[in-house]
């Protein structure tokens, strides 16, 4: 490996990999050549003095597709390639992408617009010696090419520093799947039994310790049909994260009311467990997660990490075949059409929980949750854009169509819960968000 020093710029061969992740490097960064993803991570980092702890033996896998899982390996293999912490400039390497300070920007960007516009005459009033409309006047002047390159130069600025912020969102929401989903297939932990107590307790998936001890993997899981009983287990499983993931996102934790936080679960508790079920139904780690016998169709079954699978033979539970169906063809293979990615998943994941039509929502909290789902939605679009290029457009517009067929969905499951609620109270999650309410 060859170390550049720190003050000298030189492009690098095109293909070169991060010497950290094995993705593809974007430059010299802090000395070493690294993509924008590693480089940011390292700079933020530093310059926030954060520290990690690594929840096995401090030897996890750091590559392309697992490099958000542990952080401090993560950290620890950017000191050992070479990334040098004295490259930061303080000055240049701030964190300065708080929401007050991009719309000041936004403001400064637009105003130089016009600045731009009125020497060119583009806005002189007519008749006026800078007008196109005087007779007298003919307008000789070409527009001033340095400031039009200033204006380009502040553009293109602009737009690398929202996609590094986006690159930071995605990282941070990979990282807390990947603990999410530990805990999900390891099936140990004792779901909550109270919506409202689990939401002023302590976020259970930034504990390393109970995240360790409750994703021990389990046995390998034999195929059978889901009971109504292991259906109502896995949604109050799934409701528990639910709730756990939603208290890991800053802006619901510091911002809003608990009967907002509680607004925000109680509308996305009917489709989050059945987003799970289409996106995670599948036998191994990599997208798209499906691995079937010759002449199987895809998607048959959906199934859970224990083995318990859904079909359209699921007679035992009233409307299930309905739901297993529109859940199949609506979600399952729109998914996978779609080929959507991990990052793309939890960005819909955030969309979706950032309701502002939630019903119970506060005036102040339904404010918050509007300008938030604003620049999620911008988000996503900047990530798909990025990503898909002439696709974007239709891919953008197919994922938030997906969701009208998750809340058609929805009403089936609500159906499927309606009996036992009638023959059996068990005030349980599934009770308190999705059939009676709080």
């Amino acid at each position: 490996m060859v170390i550049m020093p720190s003050n000298k710029r030189e492009k690098i061969p095109e293909g070169t990999l991060c010497v950290v992740c094995q993705d593809l490097a974007s430059g010299i960064h802090y000395s070493v050549a690294s993509c924008n993803g590693c480089k940011t991570f390292f700079r933020r980092a530093l310059v926030n003095k954060q520290t990690f702890q690594c929840q096995f033996k401090g030897e996890c896998e750091v590559g392309k597709a697992v490099r958000c899982v542990c952080r401090s390996c993560r950290l620890k293999k950017c000191f050992d390639m070479g990334m040098d912490p004295k490259a930061i400039q303080n000055d240049r390497d701030k964190i300065r992408y708080t929401k007050q300070l991009r719309k000041q920007r936004e403001a400064e960007l637009e105003r130089r617009r016009e600045e731009t516009k009125l020497r060119e005459g583009v806005k002189a009033e007519p008749g006026s010696p800078g007008s196109n409309g005087s007779d007298n006047y003919h307008n000789t002047s070409t527009p001033s090419s340095s400031a039009q390159a200033n204006l380009e130069n502040e553009l293109r600025e602009f737009e690398q520093e929202s996609t590094a912020e986006l690159r930071d969102i995605i990282e941070d929401l990979v990282r807390k799947e990947a603990r999410l989903i530990a805990v999900r297939k390891a099936a140990r932990f004792e779901p909550n039994s109270s919506a409202t107590s689990s939401i002023h307790n302590r976020c259970l998936l930034e504990d390393d310790q109970w995240v360790t001890v409750n994703s021990i993997p389990m046995m390998t899981p034999f195929a059978k049909p889901c009971s109504l009983d292991s259906l109502r287990a896995w949604f109050v499983r799934d409701l528990s994260l639910m709730i756990e993931w939603g208290k890991t996102i800053k802006l619901v934790r510091e911002k809003l009311l608990i009967s907002d936080k509680l607004a925000l679960m109680k509308a996305a508790a009917p489709i989050w467990p059945l987003l799970h079920l289409a996106y995670y139904s599948a036998d191994d780690d990599s997208f798209p997660c499906v691995k079937q016998e010759p002449g199987v169709e895809i998607g048959e079954k959906l199934n859970y990490p224990d083995g318990c699978y859904i079909d359209n033979t699921s007679t035992e539970m009233l409307n299930a075949c309905d739901m297993f169906h529109l859940l199949k063809n609506g979600v399952y293979k729109v998914l996978r059409d779609l080929k959507v990615e991990k990052e793309l998943f939890v960005l819909y994941k955030l969309l979706l929980l950032h309701n502002p039509d939630a019903e119970g929502l506060s005036k102040p909290g339904k404010q918050i949750i509007e300008e938030e789902r604003c620049r999620i939605l911008s988000h996503v679009y900047l990530y798909i854009h990025q990503e898909k290029g002439r696709l974007s457009a239709g891919l953008y517009s197919n994922l938030l169509m997906m969701t009208a067929t998750l809340s058609k969905c929805a009403s089936f499951i609500r159906r499927v819960f309606d009996v036992t609620h009638i023959f059996g109270h068990t005030n349980d999650l599934i009770d308190q968000l999705i059939i009676v309410g709080l």
